[in-house]
């Protein structure tokens, strides 16, 4: 894709769109940002971000001028059907994400990761394995927190992206195309902004929508909504879960080791699962298809496991944080989605002190009311959420409503007991106080290291 000379028009000033910026500004593009803060942050962020007088720009909402331009890319957290980009559709302009036009200024294979719950853990593994035989020409990016844009234009035909992608950022993809995908699972999520449950799987499926008949898409067996994807998919398919009988090439674990079946039906044992240092029966399910795509892409099997013992796991997902008092304090923060959170339920040593709430995603809570019931001894709500999430949860478990995020640890510190677990899996988006998860996580942490003995 050749962009020089074009007018380009970016919506949103956060991390993707300012990569976007400076890529598309070096390929010789003219580039205009359109952001909803004020005029004062967005002129700090384009300084401290070495952009002013660069670009133009509009602060404080979007205005006719973002249609003054050749096409639009959109930052992941901004909706698709704001005014200005219905406008946008009515007058025949172009808008895509920043991964798809990432994707057409980059060269060599893209090795793909989405799904509700699991992708960053199943991204940052799949490059760990690639590295062992490609080396350098490993690129690891997406939604993982490094835009893909960062790498792009660094790429060559030899380079192997390994991408973590949303289900927002599939939503305007027009040519993107993985060469092998995977998705992890489909859970509840982003119902605040999808209308359906469905429609959000809809928008996970997008990630298949150009796959070539050469390509290999990975689906989790143990989900009978990738029995249906499976049936119309446009390339090869491969398994993995613990239900993968009659299906392969797949990876599943049997007599506590991890066994890899060919496209051919002959059976190869990799590891043992006591080689895996994180913990949680999700993470063998990451571990299943991070293999498994490493496998297809000519990663010799052999090289596995000695990735899968040193691997400690991602920041903010089941993080050990600190133990004071005989208390464990684990950091999941990424735990976004009621899912997501039950499953750090199950991971933790009980009893367990759970906090919860930010900005709720209006999923279904009733799966998560009956892990809170049944694995916590409490639970400490904070937030927007909270009020739903207490009607949720009364009468089922003992509740402590907190003013603030550092009101919420202290309550949970000393409401705990040595032996206990403080659990920091809010099941809710963060943005209700913190830009990202990234943040609230590192907030905990901070407050969870400046607690004194008691």
């Amino acid at each position: 894709m050749n962009v020089s000379g074009m007018a380009i028009s970016i919506i949103g000033a956060a991390k993707s769109g300012l990569s976007a910026a400076r890529s598309l500004i070096k390929c010789g593009a003219r580039v205009f940002i359109s952001d909803i803060q004020s005029e004062e942050k967005l002129r700090q962020t384009l300084d401290r971000e070495n952009l002013t007088g660069q670009i133009e720009f509009e602060a404080g909402g979007h205005t006719a001028r973002v249609l003054d331009a050749d096409l639009i890319v959109l930052s992941p957290g901004v909706r698709t059907d704001i005014p200005i980009l219905v406008e946008a559709a009515a007058r025949g302009i172009s808008v895509y994400s920043e991964i798809e036009i990432a994707y057409r200024l980059s060269h060599g294979r893209r090795l793909v990761v989405t799904g509700s719950n699991g992708k960053t853990t199943t991204t940052t593994l799949l490059a760990e394995f690639c590295r062992k035989q490609f080396k350098d020409n490993v690129f690891l990016g997406g939604n993982i927190g490094i835009p893909m844009m960062e790498f792009a234009t660094k790429t060559t035909d030899a380079s192997i992206q390994v991408l973590e992608v949303s289900s927002f950022q599939l939503e305007t993809i027009s040519e993107f195309a993985p060469d092998i995908a995977i998705i992890t699972n489909f859970f509840e999520n982003h119902l605040d902004r999808y209308p359906s449950y469905k429609a959000y799987i809809n928008a996970k499926k997008r990630i298949a929508l150009n796959m070539k008949p050469e390509s290999w898409l990975i689906l989790n067996a143990d989900q009978s909504a990738m029995h249906e994807m499976a049936d119309v998919a446009p390339c090869k398919v491969a398994w993995f879960g613990w239900s993968t009988e009659g299906r392969f090439p797949s990876v599943t674990i049997k007599d506590q080791n991890f066994i890899y079946t060919s496209a051919e039906g002959s059976q190869h044992s990799l590891f043992p699962v006591s080689s895996v240092r994180i913990i949680g029966r999700h993470n063998l399910e990451n571990i299943m298809c991070a293999a498994l795509a490493a496998i297809l892409e000519g990663v010799p099997s052999d090289c596995l496991e000695s990735v899968v013992k040193e691997f400690p796991g991602v920041e903010h997902r089941l993080e050990w944080v600190r133990e004071l008092c005989g208390v464990t304090f684990i950091n999941d923060s990424k735990g976004t989605n009621c899912a997501a959170s039950v499953i750090a339920m199950r991971a933790c040593r009980q009893p367990q002190i759970l906090i919860a709430g930010g900005r709720d995603k209006g999923t279904d809570l009733g799966e998560w009311a009956t892990a809170a019931r049944t694995m916590t001894k409490g639970v400490v709500l904070y937030g927007e959420a909270r009020s739903r999430f207490r009607s949720a949860l009364e009468g089922l478990v003992p509740l402590k409503v907190a003013a603030s995020f550092e009101q919420a640890v202290e309550i949970a510190y000393e409401w705990a007991q040595a032996g206990d677990t403080v659990l920091l899996s809010p099941a809710c988006s963060s943005y209700d106080l913190f830009p990202n998860f990234e943040v609230r996580g590192e907030k905990f942490r901070e407050l969870v290291k400046a607690l004194r003995t008691r």
